[in-house]
């Protein structure tokens, strides 16, 4: 069977049908147990294949949760640099097969959109450019194909969708005991052509709409908060081409139940910057400038530090590439310390302990 290929943004997808260990993507993930036994189907053939160190080194990441992902070394393998291991059942549970066919459909769809979904939080946190997904859950686990099919199909559409990072994704489609044709995945196919034209679509809309300012999005019909119904603690000053990496920044402070603000979509940077922007540095007690070349080029994250220094707000700047500050906001900020973005990137202690001490001190 030929392979199929579906663009999102700037991202490619092929399904391929074959077997998952001789892709050359970066990452291969791995249904598992929750004790990462890598005792059968692609677990297994890939120890075999790259060695028991992949095991070894998942089971000192332990214990997780069923939809957890933990990273390993990828071992031996020639061309990967880690394996994803999802963690789709328990291992408690790994021999009972009735409390695997009665596990709900609920359960079921939060594994596989957990798991995925976490998969490419892990992409941009290591900077991973390719990676290589099974059918999640229809071994071991169990899952029906036909559900599993339909939310991969949504989830790695909607992760794909909401990037302009080039990331090529492979899913691959293997049958052991060749009971399935090409069109048992007839469902598959056809979700991730509606989602892949839905993508192109909205892109090509999102650049027509697109204003003068490089830096905004399109301004949509959304309610437009008020400013007594902000209950947040933390602004979030940044320009939007870093979304990728914000989104990280963003997960950590959620782990952790700070409530932030951001302007995520960019629809109160232009008429409406006044009203809302001003009001929510006015309520926060502590703005997070992620400081990029983006950022420091951007004339709106400059009114935001400008004016929350006005305001005497504490700034904890988080640095993402070497890029100066903007001469606006240098003699402001120059003397705060920063916070690398690689600690960031690899569990956020730093930017939780100084959080911590900042607002105890408002």
């Amino acid at each position: 069977m030929k392979p199929r290929k579906y663009q999102f943004n700037n991202s490619c997808l092929t399904i391929i049908f074959g077997d998952i260990t001789e892709s050359k993507a970066e990452v291969i993930v791995s249904s598992d147990d929750t004790g990462i036994t890598m005792g059968g189907g692609i677990s297994g053939c890939l120890r075999r294949k790259g060695g028991e160190i992949i095991r070894l080194d998942a089971q000192r990441k332990l214990p997780a949760s069923v939809g957890d992902v933990v990273v390993s070394t990828s071992g031996t393998l020639e061309f990967q640099k880690y394996i994803f291991h999802c963690l789709t059942l328990s291992y408690e549970k790994k021999y009972d097969l009735e409390a695997k066919l009665a596990m709900s459909v609920d359960m079921q769809t939060y594994i596989l959109q957990h798991s995925i979904d976490k998969c490419f939080t892990l992409l941009h946190a290591l900077d991973i450019n390719s990676i290589a997904f099974p059918c999640i859950g229809a071994g071991a686990a169990h899952f029906p194909i036909e559900r599993v099919a339909e939310i991969m199909a949504d989830s790695i559409s909607s992760n794909l969708s909401k990037t302009y990072k080039p990331f090529n994704v492979e899913l691959y489609l293997y049958d052991r005991n060749h009971r399935l044709n090409e069109i048992d995945y007839i469902d598959m196919f056809e979700h991730f052509a509606i989602k892949s034209a839905f993508a192109q679509h909205k892109k090509t809309t999102d650049m027509e709409l697109l204003n003068e300012d490089s830096d905004a999005k399109v301004v949509r019909d959304v309610p437009i908060p008020k400013r007594d119904e902000m209950t947040h603690q933390v602004f979030i000053s940044y320009a939007r081409k870093d979304v990728e990496k914000v989104n990280i920044i963003r997960k950590i402070l959620e782990e952790k139940s700070v409530d932030y603000w951001i302007d995520k979509e960019g629809i109160y940077s232009g008429v409406n910057y006044k009203e809302v922007i001003v009001d929510a540095i006015d309520k926060a007690k502590v703005v997070i400038f992620v400081s990029s070349a983006n950022s420091n080029a951007s004339i709106n994250v400059i009114r935001e530090l400008g004016y929350a220094v006005k305001q005497k707000k504490t700034i904890i700047p988080i640095v993402l590439d070497d890029a100066q500050y903007a001469k606006s906001i240098r003699l402001d900020i120059a003397d705060i310390d920063q916070i690398e973005y690689s600690e960031i990137s690899s569990g956020g202690a730093k930017l939780i302990s100084s959080l911590t001490y900042a607002l105890q001190v408002k």
